[in-house]
């Protein structure tokens, strides 16, 4: 028991880990877009390229990152990785050459790569697959409380420190990482003195095991794995980053009133990946993926045609409490197959994901350049989203390990 029970507090330490590594180095650029194209004069293609070197770190550095963590630990790769990320934060907090900001945006990336794979992984050391969904869910809070963060906090900061109000929100999202990562330093522990948690090869085990996620019902192989979850990330990666940029310069809703909405979106994070990695645990992996694609693409149609704040709220709600879920279920996946160096492999099934994620960003600030609007960016991100339903839905129904 006391094995479990540890196993819970590094459960929570990654929830912070993912706040700051994914969080803040993910998800509060796309909430500082609009201060820091007016302060730094720069047109959206070149914000676009400086959100697709976030992406480029982050997708290169994600295989690198799951051998990095097979090698030496992911105790190691995630302090190590955090570090990174601050330092990068504070750097960006005092540049205004596109070129260095390019440099460090990268770097950012590449931190809040090494966290995720890293601190995802940790768990399947921890938990059978009888508990692994929700246990991967919990550290999936910590991206959502980033979000609620970045959404509360930096639009008050920005409201109220001026035309340069940016920099000073990228010093302090530095100073909590930091502390971060110093906590994680103190209580990450790399495995449980026994070999496992629970006792496997049980008649139970085997159940569970058919329903969630090698057997009948699942027919997700890694191949299927590796096109869906490319496929989503360059369908939300589009939402994510121009979301909030698209109801402050399209709609003309002001900064805070953006930020309210996109707080929706991280209250509703909060509980996304634990209620879906709950979901997968108790249906299946492959039926929680068709529910959860479902939804988030319902997300992506509403402010195609409904742009009032309470649709655009609606919008916000539905993907916040859809899109973590996908990258619970997809890590569960993996955690489920019985295949040696799990970290490398997800580090790679990342890689493809990030290579959707950087090309989706871009793509999608080239529409906008071109269109003069963000409609054609969520109609590509809407396709890719009722892509993944499609993939989901229509899987082989037969055992497949790998």
């Amino acid at each position: 028991m006391k094995v479990i029970g540890y196993g819970w507090i590094i459960v929570g330490a990654g929830l912070f880990v993912k706040m700051t590594g994914l969080g803040f180095g993910r998800f509060a650029y796309p909430m500082l877009i609009p201060s820091m194209r007016d302060s730094l004069a720069f047109n959206y293609i070149e914000m676009g390229f400086l959100s697709g070197a976030i992406m480029l770190g982050y997708l290169l550095f994600s295989f690198i990152a799951g051998m990095l963590t097979t090698r030496f630990g992911a105790k190691k790769i995630v302090i190590a990785s955090l570090f990174c990320s601050a330092l990068s934060m504070y750097a960006i907090s005092r540049l205004s050459e596109f070129g260095s900001l390019l440099v460090f945006t990268f770097a950012m990336g590449a931190g809040g790569a090494g966290a995720h794979i890293a601190m995802t992984t940790l768990p399947m050391a921890w938990f059978d697959m009888r508990k692994l969904g929700r246990a991967l869910g919990i550290t999936q809070v910590g991206t959502g409380l980033g979000i609620i963060v970045t959404g509360l906090l930096l639009p008050y900061m920005l409201m109220n420190e001026g035309n340069e109000a940016w920099r000073q929100c990228w010093s302090l999202l530095a100073l909590i990482t930091i502390l971060v990562a110093l906590a994680s330093w103190v209580l990450l522990k790399e495995k449980p003195r026994h070999a496992a948690v629970f006792p496997r090869g049980n008649d139970e085990e085997k159940r569970f095991t058919a329903r969630a996620g090698e057997g009948e019902g699942s027919g997700f192989t890694l191949k299927t794995i590796f096109i869906s979850y490319f496929v989503f990330g360059f369908a939300y990666n589009i939402y994510t980053t121009y979301f909030v940029a698209y109801m402050v310069e399209e709609i003309r809703f002001s900064e805070k009133a953006a930020g309210d909405i996109w707080a929706i979106f991280g209250w509703m994070c909060m509980g996304s990946g634990l209620f879906w990695g709950f979901i997968s645990d108790r249906l299946g992996r492959r039926e929680a993926l068709i529910w959860n694609n479902g939804i988030i693409s319902l997300a992506v149609l509403i402010p195609l045609f409904l742009r009032q704040p309470f649709f655009l709220g609606c919008s916000a709600l539905l993907f916040g409490a859809t899109f973590l879920g996908t990258v619970t279920v997809i890590a569960a996946m993996v955690g489920d197959k019985a295949i040696p160096k799990k970290a490398t492999v997800y580090g790679l099934i990342t890689l493809i994901h990030g290579v959707g994620q950087f090309l989706g960003t871009t793509f999608g600030g080239y529409l906008k350049e071109a269109t003069g609007s963000f409609r054609m960016s969520l109609i590509f991100s809407l396709a890719g989203l009722l892509s993944c339903l499609a993939i989901a839905a229509f899987s082989r129904k037969r055992y497949d390990q790998g």
